[in-house]
């Protein structure tokens, strides 16, 4: 699967954890519907951070096996 592919379908896969978010941080007005801006800015920087820490550790593979 394409890496960018790959991106893609966890951004939706944490998209769609979002009624999970709110049960958990017990969230039972529908007002707080607005709060899905910070909570899609933080799951794309969980996305970004893991794909960094996994390229990182795949350059690291490759240089030592050279």
């Amino acid at each position: 699967m394409d890496l960018m592919k790959w991106k893609i379908t966890v951004f939706v896969i944490l998209l769609l954890l979002y009624p999970l978010f709110l049960k958990w941080v017990h969230m039972t007005d529908l007002r707080a519907i607005p709060i899905i801006v910070p909570y899609c800015l933080a799951a794309l920087s969980v996305i970004i951070i893991f794909s960094e820490i996994i390229g990182a550790i795949g350059a690291l593979l490759r240089k030592k096996k050279s």
